[in-house]
């Protein structure tokens, strides 16, 4: 679970907005054909999929925060 301080609902006769709790569920395939393989490889090499130090610095930031 993850929590977006100030991304929520609007608080009601306020400017203020809520915290947004967002659960994330990750699926890991136990086993995998050749076709998902080369697929899950492609995937890995493509420039989309490659996030940017400022991004993992960001994310890390936030997941940081959600425990202090």
């Amino acid at each position: 679970m993850l929590r977006l301080r100030g991304k929520g609902l609007p608080e009601l006769n306020s400017s203020r907005r809520g915290d947004m709790i967002v659960n994330v569920s990750v699926y890991i395939p136990e086993t995998m054909s050749k076709d998902e393989k080369a697929a899950m490889e492609k995937f890995q090499t493509s420039d989309h999929f490659q996030p940017t130090p400022s991004i993992k610095e960001k994310l890390f930031r936030k997941f940081r925060s959600y425990f202090d």
